[in-house]
């Protein structure tokens, strides 16, 4: 059976009443989930960073999810005033100059500019240092333990006994962060990475699918889900890794030595962003479908070669600058003597300790995060667009080579994520799953082309309407909701800071309290160049005895309260 012969037999089918029978199911089956998987007492709820967001924001957002299926289910026979699918398709790059404006004002208003989470802080931190032209930063050392929390010591930064400070991700992403920082703008940097990202799904969608109006549908989809919105508005690296993954599937669409070797170095960026698995599992398909075409090893060659040089010295080569930096290593198999064997056995047993430390074999705790993320991935698009994209790859991806590795390096990404242990913790949307996102609106327009290209009935026109209403009610309606509780989240979580002035010379110590991560309020300059001093409390008289009256005799305390003190410098 020809593509097109299956696109005419979908207008037959009510795929409109089946998407909204399946949003609504799939919003009712992740609300018990979410009430059934988060029974903690209120208490510890903080503690698991991912369940407790996924109880304050998905019950909610499935409940919308469900409610603008319904809504737009209803005015499924009255045609849209305006086709912003033509809109969109005919103007990607005004489009993507609007989105990167609205992305920015959010990122400072809704998101406060503010690095939630410790990794996100990490991405900032070393791209300050780089700008400054330095590996590390440099902490007074007597001050190290203040200055870090001491559970991110060595797990998230590394400090030595001369107070030299490196992130222990790989630097990437903080690279790509440097030109923004010496800005000024670093807040801008995932803005323009995710407009950008939104004009490759659309040219990507109308090539794969040889129609115009592809782009459009794909942009809308994007557009729509509050997933690509969010993720858009923090310091994680993971939209960086949807850009230069859809940048990567892009130049692979034609096998020219040209086109493999910036692919190559296009992947060696994406694979050095923060650690290598996303890159890694969006990018095997692709590897494996080059690998079995028509000089396929030839192919293989010129991609590794363009990969190693940035593969080799920002990942290997920065791993191994942490590991001299960090020093003695526990649990080594040799004497660190300089026997060069016995030097690259320690490298490979240490390296074997951090691979067992993530890689796990899937046990149910692990496995209900996944489905976890699942609910989020669901909840954070445009309503059904899974299904959608579903849909797409059985009429149309299964066929067409590009669509089709796009679908696989998604699935890749999901049973890979399975062995790891740990969740997303913060992140707005399923972010272990954006680095190959872009999938799901390219699959999803691929459906919707293949429904226009149906001959025209009451069916397909009500498929159609009801697509562009769910999709525009999801932008306005799920994104207003989205922005909302990402403001109020952050809000909440800055009222556990002790009050303090900004731009004022200050001593701010923050008072341990782990159920709310307030150790990630301790984010400091690489330099200690800013008016404001970040540092762990140990109890009010440790910390004027060993802090204050042997560093700052002459600040004078401002604020004392549960939730730290705060100590004016002259």
């Amino acid at each position: 059976m020809t593509p097109q012969s299956i696109a005419r037999r979908l207008p037959e089918i009510p795929w409109n009443g089946v998407l909204v029978a399946s949003t609504v199911l799939a919003g009712v089956v992740s609300i018990i989930f979410i009430l059934d998987d988060t029974k903690w007492p209120d208490p510890v709820w903080r503690l698991r960073a991912f369940q407790y967001l996924l109880r304050d924001q998905d019950i909610a957002g499935s409940i919308l999810a469900i409610a603008i299926a319904l809504a737009a289910w209803a005015l499924r026979k009255r045609s849209p005033t305006v086709d912003p699918v033509v809109i969109l398709g005919r103007n990607p790059w005004a489009t993507a100059a609007a989105t990167f404006v609205g992305l920015c004002v959010a990122m400072l208003t809704v998101a406060h500019n503010h690095a939630l989470s410790g990794d996100e802080h990490l991405a900032l931190f070393q791209s300050r240092v780089f700008a400054a032209g330095h590996l590390t930063g440099q902490f007074p050392p007597e001050l190290v333990y203040r200055l870090i929390p001491t559970s991110y010591l060595d797990r998230w930064l590394i400090a030595t006994e001369a107070g030299r400070v490196a992130s222990v991700y790989w630097p990437g992403f903080s690279l790509i962060l440097v030109p923004f920082t010496l800005l000024g703008i670093p807040w801008a940097c995932n803005p323009v990475l995710a407009s950008l990202s939104l004009v490759l799904i659309g040219k990507l969608a109308s090539r794969l699918t040889s129609d115009a109006r592809a782009g459009g549908w794909a942009m809308l989809f994007a557009l729509g889900s509050p997933g690509f919105v969010g993720m858009a508005l923090s310091y994680f690296s993971m939209t960086a890794h949807l850009f230069l993954n859809l940048l990567f599937g892009w130049l692979l669409l034609e096998r020219s030595a040209r086109r493999l070797a910036l692919a190559g170095f296009v992947g060696s960026l994406a694979l050095v962003q923060n650690n290598p698995v996303p890159h890694l599992l969006f990018a095997l398909p692709w590897i494996a479908w080059l690998a079995r075409q028509a000089g396929g090893r030839r192919s293989l060659l010129v991609l590794g070669a363009a990969y190693a040089p940035l593969a080799l010295t920002l990942g290997l080569g920065w791993w191994l600058f942490l590991r001299e930096l960090q020093g003695k290593a526990p649990m080594l198999l040799y004497p660190p003597d300089s026997d060069p064997l016995h030097h690259l056995a320690n490298l490979v047993w240490y390296l074997s300790l951090e691979f067992r430390a993530v890689v796990t074999i899937p046990a149910d705790e692990t496995i209900a995060k996944r489905i976890g993320e699942q609910v989020r991935l669901w909840s954070w698009a445009v309503p059904g667009l899974p299904l959608l994209a579903l849909a797409g790859w059985w009429t149309l991806g299964r066929r067409v080579a590009g669509l089709h590795l796009f679908a696989l390096s998604l699935a890749s990404t999901l049973v890979g994520y399975l062995f790891v242990s740990f969740d997303q913790g913060y992140g707005w949307g399923a972010r272990y799953v954006h680095s190959a996102w872009g999938a799901l609106p390219l699959l999803a327009s691929a459906a919707m082309v293949s429904a226009e290209r149906a001959e025209v009935s009451t069916e397909a026109r009500a498929l159609s309407n009801y697509v562009v209403r769910a999709a525009m009610f999801s932008l306005v309606f799920a994104t207003a909701l989205r922005l909302l509780q990402i403001h109020l989240f952050i809000a909440d979580q800055w009222a556990l800071r002790p009050p303090f002035a900004q731009g004022v010379r200050q001593i701010v110590f923050i008072k341990p309290n782990f159920d709310f991560y307030t150790q990630d309020f301790v984010q400091n300059d690489p330099f200690l160049r800013e008016p404001v001093i970040f540092m762990m409390s140990r109890g009010r008289q440790r910390d004027f005895s060993q802090v204050i009256e042997r560093h700052f005799p002459a600040a004078r305390l401002t604020y004392d309260g549960p939730e730290g003190q705060v100590w004016r410098l002259p």
